[in-house]
């Protein structure tokens, strides 16, 4: 038996680009501190790449699931919508939100923890039929900057927390500083879902699904572990309700 829950990390798809200069074939892609984030909170990390029909295979061995961040949006079409930002950047291929759908559903149907970061945040509300604003600056004016211009990892603006939710339990302050990176943001919640966590002008920071034992999704990146006291507390959080499957 494992004394230490393991942590699947869906990794990203990368291209050679002049964003990107790595190798004339496509790789798959993992910031270090999402993991070094895991194996701090007392869990072990594996990535997991795109085998859309070894699923199930996957998640028998892992007891919580991280969807992260990326640099590319999501294609519309997954919340029916067109395009209607030229700041919208999309893949070529559906490949990545395919596959992060289909493992999506299957870890909730299982209702393993888990834990959505910026993208992955996106991406549950969309799984649960919510949509997102496509450009924050087309929707509100706001004097708050959620993509930071420069250091992406240091602290950008204060959210304020709900009483009672997952985070709430993680902090004993209702307001703390988060880093940002994220130029959209979700629009209608998915059926079910709450709103944890709001910014000043009333961008949503978090979301959870009440009917499952550990279901966030956060819109800041605290795998940084530097931007206040709660970035390791939810990863704290994730292993130990990964935990109680072992």
């Amino acid at each position: 038996m494992r004394k230490k829950p393991v942590i699947g990390i869906v990794l990203d798809l990368a291209e050679d680009s002049e964003k990107y200069r790595y190798s004339s074939f496509p790789w798959y892609v993992l910031r270090q501190n999402y993991v070094a984030s895991i194996i701090k909170a007392g869990g072990i990390a594996i990535m997991i790449p795109y085998q859309i029909e070894a699923i199930a295979e996957v998640l028998d061995i892992v007891d919580g699931l991280i969807i992260p961040g990326s640099d590319e949006d999501i294609h519309p079409k997954f919340y029916h919508q067109e395009i209607n930002s030229k700041y919208v950047e999309v893949r070529n291929d559906d490949e990545k939100t395919d596959f992060e759908l289909a493992i999506l559903q299957k870890a909730i149907e299982r209702d393993l923890p888990f834990l959505g970061i910026c993208h992955g945040m996106q991406l549950l509300n969309i799984f649960f039929g919510g949509d997102l604003i496509q450009h924050i600056p087309d929707y509100i004016s706001s004097t708050i900057n959620h993509k930071q211009p420069d250091t992406k990892n240091t602290p950008a603006h204060n959210i304020n927390i709900v009483e009672g939710s997952i985070l709430s339990k993680l902090t004993a302050n209702k307001e703390v500083m988060i880093n940002s990176n994220h130029h959209q943001a979700l629009g209608k919640i998915g059926d079910g879902l709450i709103i944890t966590a709001t910014a000043a002008d009333n961008i949503v920071e978090a979301i959870e699904s009440p009917q499952h034992k550990f279901v966030l999704g956060v819109q800041w990146h605290p795998e940084y572990l530097n931007a206040n006291d709660i970035d390791f507390a939810i990863f704290k959080g994730l292993v130990e309700a990964a935990t109680e499957n072992l």
